[in-house]
């Protein structure tokens, strides 16, 4: 059953299915079938509207690389300005000098600095850099590090179309468990290259786990990565590196950095990022002054404007709100993340209960014009307001209820 607010996006779906694979670039969309938009048209500041007409309050932000919010004037003035002037060519533009600076003052751990395109771009290539500097091939992660084959193999299995080598070469461990790394570390001694991680996902960390996981690397003379592709520039302007006071060797960033321009970088440790001079990368789009023109105006508002102070003002203003409302619901629904990066996980015992709740909510939700991601934790953007938090715990109330009916008729 496809809802009628949701017409145009679901014509254009079907016809999109015959030229790409799935219908859309992205994996796993839509996310309630039928009952969520499919395309949106155009995105200004906190909104987002759909090619059907509805307009939303994003708390997605792009996936996160929205900072300030969509559309945001003194940043495409940036990048228009270095547009004009031409931004590729076979030679790098001085603007990555200046880029490179800034991200020095800025991040904990960064004393050299190589720009890639993408967070996929600068996890690997944090990988690679491990690999040539410690001469280790075994890599133990958490969390997700993007679509490379490296980061898919974990103790969930192979992904598809990922070799078995590649595979067995890639171990996870559990978030807030010590003894679990320690062990791989034992089953693999004088093999692991690197540790790359998000340094939180949903989940804060226990006292002493960040602190913990470092010593094991330093022990095992072992790489440290941090993997903040979603947290840098959210918790501090430093990232969450700066944030829980635990520098790594090396830290993978992109993208709120460009507030949606296609830039990452891996920054870190002087003599570990001079391994690179050892391996190859290179990419054609790598040397782009346009988003290093776009990255250098958002570190300028994130100090100016006290940015990351709204982020978490506002997040905690959002995750209040909510907390209020689920107390007040029989279903088991929890306020968890940290205040920029906020979610409502639904926890219901019995699976197929819980997923029907979830659904509920988070069509209606859509429905009334507050766009979620039902599986993956929020971002709040600069752009976002207090009348914005207000009419979401409002529109989190009503879609609640609609979630605790459908529980119901479940059972």
């Amino acid at each position: 059953m496809i809802d009628d607010r949701y017409r145009e996006s679901y014509r254009i779906f079907e016809k999109a299915k015959t030229l790409i694979p799935g219908g859309v670039t992205r994996a796993r969309i839509p996310f309630v079938p039928g009952l969520y938009p499919v395309y949106m048209q155009r995105a200004s500041g906190s909104r987002v509207w759909d090619v059907d007409g509805n307009e939303y309050i994003d708390w997605m932000s792009g996936y996160g690389c929205i900072l300030l919010g969509h559309a945001y004037p003194e940043v495409d003035a940036a990048a228009i300005k270095q547009i004009k002037k031409g931004f590729i060519s076979l030679l790098s533009h001085p603007l990555q000098h200046a880029l490179a600076e800034r991200l020095v003052e800025l991040v904990p751990c960064a004393e050299m600095v190589r720009f890639l395109k993408t967070g996929t771009d600068a996890t690997s290539a944090a990988v690679r850099i491990a690999r040539i500097y410690t001469a280790r091939d075994r890599i133990i992660r958490f969390g997700y590090h993007g679509w490379a084959d490296w980061a898919i193999g974990n103790s969930q299995g192979l992904g598809a179309g990922i070799p078995q080598c590649t595979g067995d070469l890639t171990h996870a461990f559990e978030y807030n468990n010590l003894d679990s790394l320690q062990e791989l570390f034992t089953a693999y001694p004088g093999q692991i290259a690197c540790v790359i991680m998000m340094p939180f996902e949903i989940e804060m960390p226990q006292p002493g786990f960040l602190e913990g996981v470092k010593q094991l690397c330093i022990e095992n003379g072992t790489v440290l990565v941090f993997d903040e592709i979603r947290s840098g520039f959210r918790l501090a302007a430093g990232g969450a590196q700066e944030y829980f006071g635990v520098e790594p060797d090396l830290c993978a960033l992109s993208k709120a950095m460009a507030n949606g321009y296609a830039i990452a970088a891996v920054v870190g440790n002087r003599e570990i990022m001079s391994a690179t001079e050892q391996g190859l990368f290179s990419a054609t789009f790598f040397v782009s002054s346009l988003e290093m023109a776009a990255a250098l105006a958002v570190l300028k508002i994130i100090q100016r404007d006290g940015v990351i102070e709204r982020l978490w003002h506002l997040g905690e203003k959002l995750q209040e709100g909510l907390r209020q409302v689920v107390s007040q619901s029989p279903l088991n629904v929890e306020v968890v993340g940290a205040p920029p990066m906020p979610f409502l996980r639904f926890a219901i015992e019995e699976e197929a209960v819980n997923a029907r709740a979830k659904d509920a909510f988070y069509a209606e939700a859509v429905r009334l014009g507050v766009f979620f991601h039902p599986g993956h934790h929020w971002f709040v953007n600069f752009s976002h307001t207090e009348q914005d938090v207000e009419r979401t715990v409002q529109v989190c109330q009503k879609a609640l209820a609609v979630a605790e009916q459908a529980a119901q008729v479940y059972g």
